[in-house]
């Protein structure tokens, strides 16, 4: 069996290593030149994901990504706040709970670390054809081909693949776009962050239907474990960052935000939080302009059919099928659980229980249990960010806010004096 795997996110890497592992044939074609080429900025990993992981990685490769990744202290809440950075309220996380909190870069490379010929870089994925003995033929923009016994997409939102399987997008615009950047921590820059950040990051709502996401990352602060046990595979630490990034309806974009350079998109971004907390304005006005990109976010429909295809030698997972923006945290990791689920169903094959087809319907039967749901949670905050939007809900927000804001405030107060 011969796998053809296009793209070399974080899903259709944790394929090619679960498949490579148990000595099926796989080869990853990814239109980047070179893995660091890739958007993104800080990626949460779920319990369910990291086991994933466990299972389809060496011991020493699973070691790096821990090594590489922030401690469990760098996330032990997820708070909620308003412009003025006052917590509205917080959700504990289980410290039982594996995750890993690491940069998409060091992820990505360190999926592709061992897949050597089998990665193949600067390979554009342009159509493919299938055949009736059930095989299928990849082809690419260098009029190259690649042929094997099931080609999987993992080409992300706007999945090649998946579009000529549904004979349409698999996801529309969110109608929330976001400017997102790193803001170096420096002794300049570091009294400036939010009280609310130490333990874990932050999504906060103002009035226009803006939000702010924010997290701090500094996995040299305390990584999962000590980079010194990585002696087979090295670990890749990033520098101390402050990473945050801005969300706005599509309307409140002027122009071709897209086509704008570093230094005019850190300045868009401090126009859309005028009036919010002049720390945190500071804060993004000290970002890398190299850091910082645009992203208008896609969403697939969580109540359709995410698969509306016949099960047979081509298939799809993570973004190219269902798509969700970042507020979540949900898109790598249930991409990582999608790849999980197809190896699973993959290794029957191998083993002669089942067949290509049968194994792609249960693996698509399968993920659609989980995956709308993913996408349900993740687009959430930007139906209360669209509700603040209109001019009753900026309104009614400059009131609310703050009242909320405060209640929360005594409503502490008063806990912690019971306890007391």
């Amino acid at each position: 069996m011969r796998v053809l795997v296009i793209g070399a996110g974080m899903g259709g890497l944790t394929l090619a290593q679960a498949l490579r592992r148990n000595g099926i044939d796989v080869v990853v074609h990814e239109r980047d030149r070179a893995l660091e080429a890739t958007g993104g900025y800080r990626l949460h990993l779920d319990d369910r994901a990291c086991a994933a992981l466990r299972r389809h990685l060496a011991p020493a490769h699973y070691q790096a990504l821990l090594a590489s990744s922030a401690g469990p202290q760098a996330f032990t809440r997820f708070a909620v706040a308003d412009h003025r950075m006052r917590l509205l309220f917080a959700e504990p996380r289980e410290r039982a709970s594996e995750t890993l909190m690491i940069g998409r870069i060091p992820l990505r490379r360190l999926l592709a670390h061992g897949l050597g010929d089998a990665l193949r870089l600067g390979s554009e994925f342009t159509g493919y054809r299938t055949h009736p003995d059930g095989t299928v033929t990849a082809s690419f923009a260098d009029g190259g081909t690649d042929h094997g016994d099931l080609l999987v997409g993992a080409d992300g939102v706007r999945s090649r693949v998946a579009r000529a399987l549904a004979g349409r997008p698999t996801s529309l615009p969110a109608g929330v776009s976001g400017i997102a950047g790193r803001t170096p921590l420096t002794p300049g820059t570091r009294p400036l962050i939010p009280a609310l950040l130490a333990r874990g990051p932050a999504l906060a709502f103002g009035p226009g239907g803006v939000g702010l996401f924010l997290t701090v990352h500094d996995p040299g602060s305390g990584t999962a474990v000590d980079s010194a046990t990585c002696t087979e595979i090295a670990p890749i630490t990033e520098p101390p960052t402050l990473i945050w990034g801005a969300l706005a309806p599509d309307r409140a974009y002027p122009g071709r935000p897209r086509e704008l350079d570093g230094t005019a998109l850190v300045r868009l971004a401090g126009s859309l939080l005028h009036g919010w907390d002049g720390a945190v304005r500071a804060l993004v006005r000290a970002a890398d302009p190299a850091t910082a990109a645009f992203f208008a976010f896609h969403a697939a429909d969580p109540d359709a059919d995410l698969t509306p295809w016949p099960a047979g030698a081509v298939t799809a997972l993570g973004d190219a099928v269902h798509a969700m923006p970042p507020t979540g945290g949900r898109a790598a990791a249930t991409a990582v659980r999608d790849a999980d689920v197809l190896a699973e169903e993959l290794l029957l094959v191998r083993d002669g229980e089942s067949t290509i087809p049968l194994a792609v319907h249960r693996f698509q039967n399968r993920m659609a249990a989980y995956a709308g749901e993913a996408v349900r949670t993740s687009m959430q905050p930007l139906r209360w960010m669209q509700r603040l939007a209109t001019p009753a809900g900026t309104r009614a927000s400059r009131i609310a806010l703050p009242t909320v804001a405060a209640a929360a405030r005594l409503g502490r107060t008063l806990t912690g004096a019971r306890g007391a």
